[in-house]
C-alpha cells in the first residue's frame, strides 16, 4: 500500500547521522543522498527519505512531509488527487 514515508528537516547531514545510526541498529544501511539532497534508506521494498521542505521554509510538523502510496498505474493515483 504505502510507496514511501518522507520527512521534513533542515539539516540533512544530521539527520543522516541519526537516521544511518537508527538503521544500522534496526540491521538496514547507511542511506545515501541524491542530486537533489533527499536522503534515501531502502529496506525490504519500502523507501524512507529525508529532505528539506520543497517551499524552502523550516521542516516542522509535516512541512516537507509525504507520505506515498503505491498504485497500479498514473490513472490510478490520478483518481485520489
Amino acid at each position: 500500500m504505502f510507496s514511501h514515508v518522507m520527512l521534513g528537516a533542515d539539516d540533512i547531514d544530521a539527520a543522516k547521522k541519526f537516521y544511518d545510526a537508527t538503521f544500522k541498529a534496526l540491521g538496514g544501511r547507511e542511506g545515501s543522498v541524491d542530486p537533489k539532497g533527499r536522503l534515501i534508506y531502502l529496506n525490504k521494498g519500502g523507501i524512507f527519505l529525508v529532505t528539506k521542505p520543497i517551499d524552502g521554509k523550516p521542516a516542522s510538523c509535516a512541512n516537507g512531509g509525504t507520505i506515498g502510496f503505491a498504485v497500479d498505474s498514473e490513472e490510478q493515483g490520478a483518481g485520489v488527487a
